[in-house]
């Protein structure tokens, strides 16, 4: 029995958490029963699979598999990129106004990837003051965290070589 790439339980989260987040129902009012039961079933799918990953992950932590550490931070990294953007999506759909240029819920997934890559084209941008204030938290948390990640990265590579 071959053992799966060291890298399917980060593609599988990705997988899982794309369906969740684009079957995630947002509108009800108005919508088909079946729609909106298809909707729950998917999120509820693509959720069931990412917490299955995580925990086998974290299962393969514990045991103290080598090399574990960079893919379960990215599992993590791609479920912080996926919260944001639903996050920033609902903001959107609640008050228009925060956000200029986010409609659907691929706009707030770019939006959140050009954030945190620190790009920030400026086509999608946020105008409300909540808005503002999630994309700071967002620009202070990946700032942190990423430089934090290369100092231990770098750090632990200086002192096995």
């Amino acid at each position: 029995m071959t053992r799966p790439s060291s890298w399917s339980r980060p593609v599988w989260t990705l997988f899982g958490l794309l369906v969740a987040y684009y079957a995630f129902p947002v509108e009800w009012a108005g919508a088909a029963p079946v729609i909106v039961a298809l909707s729950i079933a998917g999120t509820v799918g693509g959720v069931v699979l990412v917490g299955t990953m995580m925990a086998r992950e974290l299962g393969s932590v514990r045991r103290g598999e080598p090399g574990r550490g960079l893919r379960g931070l990215s599992m993590l990294l791609i479920l912080l990129v996926m919260a944001a953007s639903l996050t920033f999506f609902l903001i959107n759909e609640a008050s228009p106004d925060e956000f200029a240029g986010l409609g659907t819920r691929t706009d707030a997934l770019y939006f959140t990837l050009t954030t945190m890559t620190t790009v920030g084209f400026g086509d999608v941008h946020a105008e409300g003051q909540l808005a503002r204030a999630l994309v700071c938290l967002l620009i202070v948390f990946n700032v942190v965290v990423v430089a934090s990640l290369v100092r231990a990265y770098t750090t632990r590579g200086q002192n096995q070589g």
